[in-house]
């Protein structure tokens, strides 16, 4: 088991305009059951740009605003969530991306003024598993193929009087990807990641 706990405390002043239109948002989400999304895709001969996607995600919350007395997110994440891309791409005029991605819990939470008190609580229980298998050939522009895993991620860009946030992941986190990828003229990224608890705070 691995926790995070995090807390900020800072004082700044909040405008009398702004705060007479504060409000106070909670966001409660729990999934019980198993998430799972597999996308197999043969695609060739594109005089564009080529994107594909397999998602699974158990939990996911975007808060977005301008001020507020308090902002309450509170996940968990029982059921596991996995994905699988299996991708075959070919003869490409423009840029090419393949994701695979299964997130158990994802909070982003921003406000262009004031974010007052903000809580954040994740728990992951069951295991996330990105898989991606593909081959990509004779590409004109970059290639970028990503498999990631992750239990909690949060985001928050806020100006703040208080953050508390917390992420327990009990959970298995696995990433794998396979790809084979030649004649390409631009850059080639092929990136594997497995992330347990991931928190970013910006903006105070």
């Amino acid at each position: 088991m691995t926790t995070k706990i995090l807390i900020i405390t800072a004082v700044l002043g909040v405008a009398t305009a702004g705060a007479a239109h504060a409000q106070s948002i909670g966001s409660g989400q729990s999934n019980n059951a198993s998430v799972r999304s597999q996308l197999n895709a043969t695609i060739t001969d594109v005089n564009n740009s080529v994107s594909v996607t397999s998602a699974a995600i158990s939990n996911s919350v975007t808060i977005d605003g301008g001020t507020a007395v308090s902002l309450n997110n509170n996940q968990n994440a029982w059921g596991g969530a996995a994905s699988q891309l299996n991708a075959t791409i070919g003869d490409v005029s423009k840029d090419v991306s393949a994701t695979s991605a299964a997130i158990a819990n994802s909070a982003t939470i921003k406000t262009s003024d004031w974010g007052g008190a903000i809580t954040n609580t994740q728990v992951a229980y069951n295991d996330p598993s990105a898989t991606l298998n593909s081959t990509i050939s004779d590409v004109s522009g970059t290639v970028s193929a990503t498999a990631a895993a992750i239990s909690n991620s949060a985001t928050i860009d806020s100006r703040l009087g208080s953050l508390t946030s917390s992420q327990t992941n009990t959970a298995g986190v696995s990433a794998i990807a396979t790809t084979t990828v030649r004649d390409v003229s631009g850059a080639v990224t092929n990136t594997v990641a497995a992330i347990g608890n991931s928190l970013t705070v910006t903006g105070f």
